[in-house]
């Protein structure tokens, strides 16, 4: 393992040495370029200098031992280099060489490794960092940060889109880049981990492919949270599902994303899609922090505009929530009758160009109950164009903010319509200029998502770690039925049955009952199940149609009282945790993909709360005068469920139970999925 207490030598060194030809001269021009105050001692054994700094002929004649060292030189001459820095108690490394284990070779990374000895390191195949704020750059190429007393932080997992965000014209204050490469030593958490400890940082970005360690992330999250640093992630690759959901109806719509999801929601970290929308993200909460609620005014002079705004915002939990009849009559005192009063708010452009008559509109509306406001304002960006009249209507919204002391923020609907000198004018009102209707919108849902986690109060219960399975037994449905009812979960009364013997069985059982044939995994589809049947001449009818297997059947009483069908699974999703997913159950689940997703242990609040937010809700509540479904039930079967499953020595891998059958008294899994680690000994028997 690296020594974590020596990070901070590496990120911000007074010595470097820098290893190789080509790529640590361009780490020696970048230093210089940021004014990097302490020596630098490049090594190679051929050159007399890296971009005019004399060279030393190699490791072992280095005048000091280096706080950080950039490794230029191919793979096994890194492993070499690597050693010798161990043994002369360097502070940490970055080793841009390729052909590890991004390569199949993990043989050669395990003796990089072990040649570190502890030695912190980023990569192989790694771009390095930038540290503006220290003045250094173990970075072999161009970059476009600029030096910074305080602002952002990005940590990615992609040396290449590393080195695009850099190159953002977008007015963020971006102070350090640090890239992972393939994490043999120090992953994104150990990066995050380190930014903790440093005052100068706002916001921390995080592009990410997948998480090392989701206990480490865990626990890095939580104490971002506790030190009121946000983290908004950029999660890419999440289309693939997991190899061991195959089986069952929740594989098929939710892919690795969802257990990733959960992750971010439960720990407070914001969430967004595009590379313009973490910047933008990060560039909010850089100025002025999160937003204690997700509650917006829009103003525009158009009611395109206004348009525009309620339309982008569906894909958003913003909410434009109207103006009281109090507040919009204030409002209209600064306005001409000609003006209708609304949210989003066209305010016309009767007083374009008059600051002062802006100002006392804008203040009004800032007057108000909402967390944030925004102005759009797209500017002309040419060099024969005046500016002049969107110069004054930003000023006017920096006096309203001024005035009331309210968050405030100017958004352009392209992005290109505010452009650098108007950016600039704008920030040092004080105010943030985000480029991109969309991206503005997305942006203070983040920072919404992530007030309303620093506003709970209370911090989460760890979520349980995972293991992958090393293999999966299918258990029949009879017998996952057996365990279910063992774990206190409701289940019909019913028996597996031969086929000469299920007429007496369903006699005894009591009629009307259910009929399915066992073996198959979706009996739906194979037309295996027949329900409701109401006595022996129905059921001898069904014994003709059903397809016949040697497992035989399972004969079940027919559960009546239904309300609502709810799917509810719970599945071993590695490396991120226990997924449990509730959603629209029945044979039209995936039609309807409806879908919520938590993160194993759950309580019956949170199970209650993510119930709400599927579209179904309201077939779970009374909808249309229909009974109110047992929503406690249904809470107690989840929570159950999810405890059985992530307890020590489990062997469960998936249970699905699809459709869970909530009626107004109790809730019955009338369907069950079960796959085991094998080898299961149940399921020989």
């Amino acid at each position: 393992m690296p020594d974590l207490g020596r990070l901070s030598r590496l990120l911000a060194p007074r010595s470097i040495a820098v290893v190789g030809g080509a790529p640590a001269e361009r780490v020696v021009q970048q230093c210089l370029k940021l004014g990097f105050k302490g020596p630098i001692w490049p090594v190679h054994p051929k050159r007399p200098d890296l971009a005019g700094v004399p060279c030393l002929p190699s490791l072992d004649d280095l005048p000091g031992v280096p706080d950080a060292v950039f490794l230029g030189v191919n793979r096994l001459a890194t492993v070499e280099a690597m050693g010798v820095l161990s043994r002369i108690g360097a502070g940490g490394a970055v080793c841009y060489g390729s052909g590890f284990a991004e390569a199949g070779d993990d043989t050669l990374q395990e003796s990089l490794l072990a040649a570190a000895d502890g030695l912190p390191f980023f990569g192989p195949n790694c771009y390095g960092f930038v540290n503006t704020f220290d003045r250094v750059a173990l970075w072999p190429d161009e970059h476009g940060c600029a030096s910074h007393e305080r602002g952002v932080a990005i940590v990615s997992q992609s040396g290449n889109v590393a080195v695009n965000l850099t190159f953002q014209q977008r007015g963020l204050r971006l102070g350090s880049m640090i890239t992972v490469g393939n994490q043999a030593s120090l992953g994104s958490d150990d990066a995050v981990a380190a930014l903790l400890d440093d005052d100068r940082i706002t916001a921390i970005g995080l592009f990410l492919e997948a998480v090392r360690d989701a206990q480490q992330f865990a626990e890095v999250a939580e104490r971002a949270a506790a030190k009121g640093v946000p983290l908004v992630t950029l999660q890419t690759g999440r289309s693939a599902a997991g190899a061991l959901i195959a089986s069952s109806h929740t594989g098929s719509m939710s892919g690795r994303a969802a257990a990733y999801d959960a992750l971010f929601a439960r720990y407070g970290v914001a969430t967004v899609r595009t590379p313009a929308e973490l910047l933008e993200t990060l560039k909010l909460l850089d100025n002025g922090g999160s937003l204690p609620g997700r509650r917006i005014v829009s103003m525009s002079c158009s009611g395109g505009e206004a348009s525009l705004v309620a339309d982008r915002s569906d894909d958003t939990a913003l909410t434009f929530e109207p103006f009281t009849a109090e507040h919009a009559g204030r409002i209209e005192h600064t306005l001409t009758e000609l003006v209708s009063v609304s949210n989003p708010f066209d305010y016309h452009t009767f007083m374009w160009g008059d600051r002062a008559a802006m100002a006392r509109t804008f203040g009004a509306v800032m007057e108000g109950p909402q967390d944030a406001t925004m102005l759009l304002l797209d500017a002309p960006a040419a060099a024969d164009n005046d500016p002049t009249a969107w110069y004054l209507a930003a000023d006017a919204l920096a006096d309203a903010a001024d005035a009331t002391g309210g968050r405030a923020v100017v958004v352009a609907s392209l992005a290109e319509c505010i452009n650098e000198p108007f950016r600039i004018h704008i920030a040092g009102r004080g105010l943030t200029p985000l480029l991109g209707l969309s991206e503005a919108l997305v942006a203070l849902d983040a920072a919404a998502t992530i007030g309303a986690h620093a506003g709970s109060h209370t911090a989460p219960i760890r979520h349980a770690p995972v293991v992958a399975a090393t293999g999966t037994t299918l258990l029949d449905e009879a017998t996952a039925k057996r365990r279910l009812r063992g774990l206190g979960i409701s289940v019909p009364d019913g028996q597996a049955a031969a086929h000469n013997d299920v007429a007496t069985v369903a006699e005894a059982i009591g009629y009307p009952v259910t009929l399915k044939a066992l073996g198959l995994a979706h009996k739906s589809e194979a037309g295996a199940v027949r329900v409701g049947i109401r006595d022996k001449e129905a059921l001898a009818v069904a014994l003709v149609e059903l397809p016949r297997t040697e497992a035989g059947y399972l004969v079940e009483a027919t559960v009546t009282d239904v309300v609502a069908e709810i799917l509810v699974t719970v599945r071993r999703d590695p490396p991120v945790g226990w997924l449990v997913s509730l959603g629209f159950g029945g044979v039209t689940t995936e039609l309807w993909s409806d879908l919520t997703h938590l993160l194993a242990p759950v309580t019956a609040a949170e199970v209650k709360a993510a119930l709400a937010r599927l579209r179904c809700a309201p077939l779970l509540t009374g909808f249309r005068g229909r009974p109110a479904a047992d929503i406690d039930a249904l809470a107690d079967l989840v929570v159950r469920l999810t405890d059985a499953a992530i307890a020590q020595g489990s062997d469960i891998v998936e249970v699905e139970l699809n459709p869970v059958l909530v009626g107004r008294h109790g809730a019955t899994a009338v369907d069950a999925l079960l796959l085991v680690d094998h080898p299961s000994t149940e399921a020989s028997k």
